[in-house]
C-alpha cells in the first residue's frame, strides 16, 4: 500500500529544510511523533490507526538517519519551500485518486499548520461526515443543504419559543444559574492543535483534540446542580503524598509548540502560553494512583483562564477548573465535543499566584481556591478517570499560565 509519505525524504517527513541543526531536528521530531503517536488514535477508526502506526515508523526512522548523518551546508541560493501548498496539492491528488482517507490524514496535518488556509477547514467538515455512522434504513444520505435548512429551520422556531415566553414572564430575566451551557464566544476559537499522549510524553490538544476547528454554536446539556451556597469551608484533609513534580527535563510532562502556542517546562515550573482564537490548550498526565486523589497546583495567570484538567476521558470530554485573576471569578465545566456544561461560577478574591486543590472521589468532585471551598459538584460525567492535566484559555487576550509545586495526595 503506498502512503503520502512514501516518496517524502527524511527531512520532508519532518518539515525542516536540509542542514537543519541538530536541535531543529530534534524539536521538528518530537513535533511530529505527538502528532502521530498511537495513543492520540486511540478512537480513531481502524484505517485511521494503522495509517498513523506507519507514518509514526517513517518519523522514527528520519530522525534516527539524521542524527547520524553529518550537518551539510546549506545551498546558498535555495528555494524557499512553501510546505503548506505542497500538503494542499497532496491533499487534492488524494481525492483525485479516490484516496480519501489519506487525503483526509493530509488535510488534518495542514490545519495543525495553519487552520485557515483555503478550504481546507470545509474540506475536512466534508470528509469526516463521510465516516460519521449511518443508520442502515435504505435511505440517500442527506444532503448539507437539506441539514443546514432544517437547522435554520428548527433555530427560527426556538427564538420564536423563547421569545414567546419572555412576553409571557414579563420583566423575568435569566438568572445565569449553575448548568447553564456556556455561550458561543464572539470569535469562534479552534481546538488545540497538537493531542497528548496520556501515558509519559504528554502533548496539548485545542482542543484540540484534537484538530482545529471553529466552535459551533452550543446547545445546552444536562444541568448539574452544585451543593448550596455558601458552602461549609472544612479543612480539607489528605494522605501522603505519591507524586510530586519538579518540571526538570526527566519529568515527563511534555514540551511543543504550535501555531499561536507552546507548552513546556522550565526553571522548576511548567508553562502553556496561547493566543486569542485557539481555544484550550492543554496537557495531561497520567496519576499514579486511581482516579480518587487530591491534586494540588500554584498557578500564576497572566491574561485570561487557567488552571486544572479533570476526568480527562478524552481530548473532547474533561472537566476545566479555571481561574481569572483579571476579574477574581472562577468556574468549573464541562466539554463534551462542542457543547459546555457549566456546573459552578463565582467571584473569589484571588492574588498574583493562586493555590488550587481539587478533590475527587468516585463522582464527587471538591474544589478549593487558596484554601477556601468554593464548590462541590457530583456528575457521573465525565467518568472518573485517573488522567489530569492544566488548561489555558484566551479569550480576550494573550494568556501566560505558570504551574509550581504539583502535588498529588492520595485520600486517607
Amino acid at each position: 500500500m503506498n502512503d503520502d509519505f512514501d516518496q517524502l525524504d527524511d527531512y520532508a517527513i519532518l518539515g525542516i529544510r536540509p542542514g537543519a541543526s541538530p536541535n531543529e531536528i530534534k524539536q521538528a521530531y518530537l513535533q511530529q511523533i505527538s502528532r502521530y503517536h498511537p495513543d492520540r488514535f486511540a478512537g480513531a477508526s481502524p484505517a485511521e490507526q494503522e495509517y498513523a502506526a506507519r507514518r509514526a515508523r517513517r518519523i522514527n526512522q528520519a530522525y534516527q538517519n539524521l542524527r547520524k548523518r553529518r550537518p551539510s551546508a546549506v545551498p546558498s541560493a535555495s528555494v524557499q519551500r512553501d510546505y503548506q501548498a505542497e500538503l494542499y496539492d497532496q491533499a487534492q491528488k488524494h481525492l483525485a485518486a479516490g484516496r480519501r482517507l489519506q487525503a483526509l490524514a493530509t488535510l488534518r496535518e495542514l490545519q495543525q499548520i495553519n487552520p485557515w488556509y483555503r478550504d481546507c477547514a470545509t474540506l475536512i467538515a466534508e470528509l469526516e461526515a463521510e465516516y460519521q455512522p449511518v443508520a442502515t434504513t435504505g435511505r440517500r444520505p442527506v444532503s448539507r443543504r437539506t441539514i443546514l435548512t432544517v437547522a435554520v429551520g428548527s433555530l427560527t422556531f426556538a427564538f420564536l419559543g423563547w421569545y414567546g415566553w419572555r412576553q409571557f414572564q414579563g420583566t423575568q430575566t435569566a438568572s445565569g444559574s449553575v448548568g447553564a451551557t456556556i455561550p458561543t464566544p464572539t470569535t469562534a476559537a479552534p481546538a488545540p492543535t497538537t493531542a497528548p499522549s496520556p501515558t509519559s510524553t504528554l502533548s496539548p490538544t485545542a482542543t484540540r483534540t484534537p484538530v482545529p476547528t471553529a466552535i459551533p454554536t452550543l446547545t445546552p446539556t444536562a444541568a448539574v446542580s452544585p451543593s448550596p451556597s455558601p458552602l461549609p469551608n472544612p479543612t480539607i484533609t489528605g494522605g501522603p503524598i505519591v507524586y510530586q513534580a519538579d518540571f526538570g527535563p526527566n519529568s515527563g510532562w511534555p514540551t511543543a509548540n504550535g501555531n499561536g502556542w507552546s507548552v513546556g517546562a522550565r526553571d522548576g515550573s511548567y508553562i502553556i502560553q496561547t493566543n486569542v482564537g485557539l481555544g484550550d490548550i492543554w496537557a495531561f498526565r497520567t496519576a499514579p494512583i486511581g482516579p480518587d486523589m487530591i491534586i494540588e497546583v500554584t498557578v500564576d495567570v497572566r491574561g485570561d483562564w487557567a488552571g486544572l484538567v479533570l476526568r480527562f476521558n478524552d481530548p473532547q470530554r474533561y472537566i476545566r477548573f479555571l481561574v481569572n485573576p483579571a476579574n477574581d471569578t472562577f468556574r468549573c465545566d464541562e466539554r463534551n465535543g462542542d457543547q459546555r456544561t457549566l456546573f459552578a461560577e463565582g467571584s473569589v478574591s484571588l492574588g498574583e499566584r493562586t493555590r488550587l486543590v481539587a478533590r475527587l472521589e468516585d463522582e464527587t468532585v471538591e474544589l478549593w481556591i487558596n484554601d477556601q471551598r468554593v464548590s462541590e459538584i457530583n456528575s457521573a460525567t465525565p467518568a472518573p478517570d485517573t488522567r489530569y492535566g492544566f488548561v489555558a484559555l484566551a479569550e480576550r487576550t494573550p494568556t501566560t499560565a505558570i504551574f509550581r509545586d504539583l502535588v498529588i495526595r492520595a485520600l486517607r
